[in-house]
């Protein structure tokens, strides 16, 4: 073994203006009813060893410790840890103060590269571990404790293969907004939210989530970066499903230096079995777009999907059959010194469909959600983090609110 190396930043946020890695060395010792509501939401920040692939993370700068050895293996540790005291006042139900996970549930990565081979390949293992400060309706020590990453990598000049469970690719730039990522967002199960919050899973997108899958990421062509995968198919749960072909996702991006464009796509098919058997697609395209303009950002995305609802989940419920959504939202930020200020506003909508009696299907409502948040997050230190955030959300399907948050996280 020879030192402990400090500094692997999020690559994902570099386009937002970090000053960069901070380094040192040391030598080693779908809803239809108001009533509906979800319990859990899963999103999280993934670091990637090396920088081999850019996922999602906070736009805070991230430490990675590494140790080297001589052999030329690398094994790596990196994390954050956020606390949020949340404040609420629903709309005919209760007022509440949780201290809870935000979006992001506390995390530890781990990452072991073995030395590259005589023919120029990489490869690597990935893991995290994620556990929630809290359980859905105040059960004590209840918070789900889970793995979100497990997987093989394999790098070289032709890009990067992604073997085993890992974050989704549609609508995973969008998913890098600042608001959500950093903060806590959509409180889809009322005051009692438990584990992870729902960020803007149904007001501004939809939730990529972590799933088994084969990805291709290409290397960087003059700012032009593509994904491809096959990922296990979601079902939903309230029909006999069958799925016999993964689902198809697909994203290509372009950088530079003052902003950042993507489009992508994703197909499914899902098969529901039984005495009123038929066959329907979940797919869907988004486009979006990031400025920079010294401390001045502006993040844009537009989602339209059929087979999801407004609620931004896949596999709700069959009833999501031909039901057509679109998701939206812009941010705009600006950081002066170690603040950053932000508001965020997005929708989530779906259009009604009428009663199918043939396919077994209830008629669906046209639903409409609503997200509007003003944030402030401030650096104590390269690692420790304070942040507010003010939230107003409207909804046809869940009581309206407002929040008052306070959160802390601390990088490593």
């Amino acid at each position: 073994m020879k030192m402990l190396r400090v500094g692997e930043l999020c690559p994902f946020f570099t386009f937002l203006g970090n000053k960069g890695p901070h380094t040192l060395e040391i030598e080693i010792m779908k809803n239809t009813s108001k009533t509906t509501k979800h319990n859990i939401f899963t999103s999280s920040k993934i670091a990637s060893a090396l920088g081999l692939t850019a996922l999602i993370c906070s736009p805070a700068t991230l430490a990675k410790v590494t140790l080297t050895s001589d052999s030329g293996w690398e094994t790596s540790i990196s994390g954050s840890l956020p606390v949020f005291a949340v404040a609420s006042d629903h709309d005919d139900s209760e007022s509440a103060f949780r201290v809870q996970s935000g979006f992001n549930p506390a995390n530890l990565n781990f990452h072991v590269v073995a030395p590259k081979t005589n023919s120029g390949l990489t490869v690597s293992g990935h893991f995290q571990i994620d556990t929630h400060l809290n359980a859905p309706n105040g059960v004590q020590n209840g918070g789900l404790f889970e793995s979100r990453v497990a997987n093989i990598q394999v790098s070289g000049d032709f890009g990067t293969i992604t073997l085993g469970k890992d974050f989704g690719v549609f609508n995973s730039n969008a998913i890098g907004d600042i608001a959500s990522q950093g903060g806590v967002g959509w409180l889809g199960a009322g005051a009692d939210t438990g584990n992870a919050t729902g960020g803007r899973i149904g007001t501004g997108y939809v939730y990529a989530n972590f799933n088994p899958q084969i990805k291709f990421t290409s290397n960087d062509m003059n700012g032009f970066v593509y994904k491809v995968a096959i990922i296990n198919p979601e079902e939903p749960q309230d029909a006999s499903i069958e799925t016999s072909l993964p689902r198809f996702e697909g994203q290509v991006t372009y950088t530079t230096d003052s902003f950042k464009v993507w489009v992508g796509g994703f197909t499914q098919e899902v098969s529901v079995v039984g005495e009123q058997a038929f066959d329907y697609d979940m797919q869907g395209y988004d486009v979006g777009a990031h400025f920079q303009a010294g401390g001045f950002g502006l993040t844009v995305n537009f989602t339209d999907t059929t087979g999801i609802g407004a609620d931004g989940l896949y596999g709700g419920t069959i009833n999501d059959s031909d039901v057509d959504a679109t998701q939206w939202f812009v941010e705009a930020d600006y950081k002066v010194n170690k603040t950053r200020f932000g508001i965020s506003y997005g929708e989530g909508s779906q259009d009604s469909r009428a009663a199918d009696a043939a396919n077994g299907l209830a008629a669906v409502a046209e639903v409409d959600n609503e997200l509007t948040m003003l944030f402030v997050h401030h650096q104590l230190s390269d690692q420790f983090r304070i942040i507010g955030e003010l939230q107003d959300y409207q909804s046809d399907v869940q009581n309206d609110y407002n929040a008052v948050i306070l959160g802390f996280q601390f990088d490593f």
